[in-house]
């Protein structure tokens, strides 16, 4: 079979690391090759896959912005993609690339005994390397043609919900996470209630590439009724974002925060502080300068729900200390947040136009391409 093989350089990693979206995708660390079937350990199935996403994280890690302390938590070289709509037995399923411990052989963590099996504390341990599906060089991820993955994470999809759609399923499930995370209360339930959120006043959502307008969708699909507002940089993410549910784009943040009616302050050497704004952030840009900006953006004693990933940066942590402002990860979503999610595809009508472009396997330079340079919303590869 076909998969995209992922094997570490140094060398390239500084070269992408210092050139950005002008480092060349066929010199990236990363090539088509010619693998084996993959081997099914005990309680896995093997899988035909028909669409697997490119993700931020993807891209971080090729183009080397991916935090160096994370790198022990991932082992290559290794077959990318976890965002991945397969067939098992002419059945569509969504896959959950999580590895804890029931994959790994090992007997509950304290983290899986309390269903937070994302947060597994054996992610590293076991009986494979370290790392979920698509990051773990051990078990392929879903940009081949075929994978495993273990019975107990596969997911089936609902008829009425088309590929484009359900292909979203692992990015909606991080979002339905770290909503929780921040305003939700208790474990997710089959059928969440707007009683069991505590949403803010109003919300700001900075950033609306795949995971900012899919915060905006499932924001209005778990409840959220109020003021929702987006910073957008592009007129069809700016369109998408209204269609989903935003009552009002902006195409930065500041523009957002001076709408609300937040206070500039100056200070020395131009520094910028602010008072008021948003009572809850989504901070869905994945960059440190979208970070900095959330941090100002919420109102005092509000709460940023962090779901980019800005890796390292040089950040000012003196908002949260002098405005007391709460500040919430999310990275992935337990067990349960992945059901529910997959449950949610019916209501998400829309969003699978998000998916703007589908690459073959060999096309892969202009995919990675095409998603670097944000040419598209959601770039999938079609196997």
């Amino acid at each position: 079979m076909r998969g995209l093989l992922f094997t570490p350089s140094v060398p390239r990693y500084v070269a992408a690391r210092l050139l950005g979206k002008r480092y060349p995708a066929r010199a990236l660390s990363l090539q088509l090759a010619t693998l084996a079937e993959p081997e099914r350990p005990a309680g896995f199935e093997r899988l035909k896959v028909r669409l697997s996403g490119i993700c931020g994280s993807d891209l971080a890690l090729l183009y080397g912005k991916q935090a160096p302390t994370l790198s022990g938590m991932f082992s290559f070289p290794a077959i990318l993609g976890h965002e991945i709509l397969a067939e098992l037995g002419g059945v569509r399923v969504a896959v959950n690339p999580v590895l804890a411990c029931l994959e790994r052989g090992l007997p509950d963590c304290p983290a899986c005994a309390r269903g937070d099996d994302h947060l597994c504390l054996n992610v590293a341990e076991g009986n494979f390397g370290p790392g979920m599906l698509g990051f773990c060089k051990d078990l392929g991820g879903g940009w081949a043609q075929r994978m495993v993955a273990h019975r107990e994470r596969i997911f089936p999809i609902a008829e009425s919900v088309p590929d484009e759609r359900a292909v979203l399923t692992e990015p909606a499930a991080v979002v339905l996470h770290g909503l929780r995370q921040a305003w939700g209360e208790g474990k997710p339930r089959p059928n969440p209630a707007i009683h069991r959120m505590h949403w803010p006043a109003q919300i700001l959502v900075i950033g609306a590439g795949t995971i900012g307008l899919l915060a905006v969708k499932m924001l209005r699909v778990l409840g959220f009724e109020g003021p929702l507002w987006a910073v957008a940089r592009h007129p069809r993410q700016a369109e998408l974002a209204r269609q989903f549910g935003a009552s009002q784009v902006f195409p930065s943040t500041q523009a957002a925060q001076q709408a609300a009616g937040a206070r500039r302050y100056r200070g020395i050497l131009r520094a910028t502080s602010w008072r008021g704004g948003f009572e809850g952030v989504v901070e869905a840009s994945g960059s440190p300068q979208g970070l900095q900006e959330a941090s100002w953006a919420v109102q005092e004693g509000g709460r940023v729900l962090l779901l980019g990933a800005p890796a390292t940066a040089l950040h000012d942590f003196s908002p949260y200390w002098f405005r007391e402002v709460g500040l919430v990860g999310s990275y992935a979503y337990s067990w349960d947040d992945f059901a529910e999610a997959v449950k949610l595809l019916p209501e998400m009508e829309g969003v699978e136009a998000m998916v703007t472009h589908q690459f073959g396997l060999e096309a892969w330079p202009e995919a990675i391409k095409t998603a670097a340079t944000r040419r598209g919303i959601k770039v999938v590869f079609k196997p």
